[in-house]
C-alpha cells in the first residue's frame, strides 16, 4: 500500500496528506501499480467527459477531459515530451542534448511537441464514436503507465548521477511484466463494463497493450543510440505517446471492430 501511495504522489497532484519515504524499495515496487495510477488519474476527466458529452457535445466534453488530465497531473508528462522534443531535434552532441533537456527554458520543437500532443489527443477523441470516447479517457492513461515501466525496463538511465536515475535502473521486466497484469485485468473489467462482447475481449486486450509496449521499447532502444539511455524527460515522453498510440488503436477498435 505504501508503494501504490508514494506512486500516487509521485505521479500525480492529489493531495495526499501522509509521509512515505521516497526510497529504491518503494518506488520499485510501486512500478507494478502504475497502470492503477493511471485509472486514478483518469476518473476525474471520465467524470467530466460523461455528462459533458451529453449536454455540451463532443468538442466540449473532449476539451473538457484533455484539461482535467492535464491539471491531475501537473502537465509532468508534457514537461517530458517538450524538453525531450527540444534534445533531441537539436541534432547536437549527447551531452549537449542532455543539457538542453534540463535547461528550464522551452524552445520551437518543445512548443511544437506540446500543441502536437494536446491536439492529437483532443482530434483522436472526437473522433471515437459513442461511448468508446468515455472508455479511451479511462483506458489511456492507463496504458501511458504500463508504457512507462517497459520503457524503464528496456534501458539504463542516461545521466550518471544519484537520484531518479538509480531506482530507474533497477526497474526490470519483473516490474514491467506485473504492471502489465495490472493493466491487462483493469482494461478487461472496462471493456467488460462497456459492454463488449466477451468473445472479443481477450483480442481487443492485447490489441491495446501490445502496441504500447512496442512503442515504449523501442523507444527506449533509440534514446539508448542517441542518449546513452532515458531520462525522467523521456519516461514522461514514453507516456504522451503511448497515450497517443492508445488513442488511435482505440478509434480503429470502435469503428471497424464494433
Amino acid at each position: 500500500m505504501k508503494s501504490l501511495i508514494l506512486m500516487i504522489q509521485f505521479m500525480t497532484r492529489y493531495p495526499i496528506p501522509v509521509a512515505i519515504e521516497f526510497s529504491a524499495t518503494h518506488f520499485v515496487r510501486g512500478m507494478k501499480w502504475m497502470p492503477l495510477v493511471g485509472l486514478f488519474a483518469a476518473l476525474p476527466g471520465a467524470l467530466a467527459f460523461g455528462p459533458a458529452d451529453i449536454w455540451l457535445g463532443r468538442n466540449i466534453a473532449a476539451l473538457m477531459a484533455v484539461i482535467i488530465l492535464i491539471t491531475v497531473t501537473g502537465g509532468l508528462h508534457l514537461d517530458g515530451i517538450a524538453d525531450t522534443a527540444d534534445g533531441l531535434f537539436s541534432y547536437r552532441s549527447r551531452e549537449r542534448m542532455l543539457e538542453i533537456m534540463r535547461d528550464a527554458t522551452l524552445g520551437a520543437n518543445g512548443v511544437i511537441a506540446l500543441v502536437l500532443t494536446i491536439l492529437l489527443k483532443f482530434t483522436l477523441l472526437t473522433q471515437i464514436p459513442g461511448h468508446g470516447a468515455l472508455f479511451a479517457v479511462l483506458a489511456t492513461p492507463i496504458l501511458g503507465r504500463t508504457a512507462l515501466t517497459w520503457h524503464s525496463a528496456s534501458s539504463c538511465y542516461a545521466r550518471q548521477v544519484r537520484g531518479i536515475g538509480d531506482y530507474v535502473n533497477q526497474t526490470g521486466v519483473a516490474q514491467a511484466l506485473a504492471a502489465t497484469t495490472v493493466c491487462a485485468v483493469l482494461i478487461i473489467l472496462l471493456l467488460a463494463l462497456f459492454d463488449v462482447r466477451a468473445s472479443l475481449i481477450p483480442a481487443i486486450t492485447l490489441l491495446l497493450i501490445l502496441p504500447v509496449i512496442a512503442l515504449a521499447a523501442a523507444f527506449a532502444a533509440y534514446l539508448k543510440h542517441r542518449l546513452g539511455g532515458i531520462t525522467g524527460d523521456t519516461i514522461g515522453a514514453s507516456i504522451e505517446l503511448s497515450e497517443i498510440l492508445s488513442f488511435f488503436v482505440i478509434l480503429l477498435v470502435w469503428k471497424f471492430l464494433l
